[in-house]
């Protein structure tokens, strides 16, 4: 998987064909910086998408009052890229946290 998305909130599931962007269920993964009860596995074949990723966790945001989001991302080119994007989305109630695997 490129990314994993942690939350303590539900994690709708997509599928972006065009895109080659999958949003599925994760399975039993142990990983070091998971602490949240919900998880996504996201899988890109084009980091050009990245916009597709920022905009889901912007919907779940817009859905709840306050949630607490983790992303892990293996490669370093899309978490630096990933960490620019989302910088500016930081909200009093919406805490997201980054971290490299």
């Amino acid at each position: 998987m490129d990314l994993f998305i942690a939350s303590n909130r539900q994690l709708p599931i997509r599928y972006y064909r065009q895109e080659a962007v999958w949003i599925r269920r994760g399975g039993n993964i142990r990983l070091p910086y998971l602490t949240l009860p919900f998880f996504v596995e996201v899988e890109i074949k084009n980091p050009f998408y990245l916009s597709i990723i920022r905009d889901y966790i912007i919907d779940l945001q817009q859905q709840y009052k306050q949630t607490e989001i983790q992303i892990l991302i293996n490669n370093t080119a899309l978490f630096a890229t990933m960490h620019e994007i989302l910088s500016h989305r930081q909200q009093t109630h919406h805490i997201i946290t980054i971290h490299q695997l």
